[in-house]
């Protein structure tokens, strides 16, 4: 019994190691200058914070890739979520917005963090800083409500 265990363990490891060499296709950061929700547009320093550490790393091309960004099984669910989120929705691309994909932007911005689906409950188990209270979520909401008025108008 002790051999097969021990068996199946240097398999388990054997694989582990042949993962790490599969390329994951983790996105770069490629920022466009000047078209940045931030470098565009004034954010009130506390809304600024919550989205930085609750959404930056996978709606924008600026993401803080984690160590555990490059170790396989994990690298891979990385690396889908931070294409899945920049397919709806990537801040660092604000400038190239229309009127009418910013108002959907932020009206989508404010639905998912009202009902608590951004940022991802998977996100926040290893980013302590993203997990919003209600309080927080609130401050997201009403600046997205607000600037959505102020886009109207533009």
């Amino acid at each position: 019994m002790k051999k097969v265990i021990r068996i199946l363990l240097l398999v388990l490891v054997a694989i582990f190691i042949i993962i790490q060499f599969i390329p994951n296709g983790k996105p770069s950061n490629q920022p466009s200058p000047g078209k940045d929700l931030f470098e565009i547009t004034e954010i009130p320093q506390e809304v600024g914070l919550l989205l930085k550490n609750a959404c930056y790393d996978c709606h924008s091309q600026k993401v803080k890739f984690p160590w555990y960004s490059n170790v396989a099984p994990v690298s891979w669910l990385v690396t889908r979520d931070i294409k899945e989120g920049r397919e709806h929705l990537d801040l660092s691309k604000w400038g190239d917005f229309s009127k009418k994909d910013k108002l959907k932007a932020l009206d989508k911005i404010g639905e998912e963090v009202s009902k608590e689906n951004m940022p991802m409950k998977i996100y926040t188990v290893m980013h302590a800083e993203a997990r919003l209270t209600k309080a927080e979520r609130d401050i997201v909401v009403k600046w997205a409500e607000d600037f959505a008025e102020k886009v109207f108008e533009e």
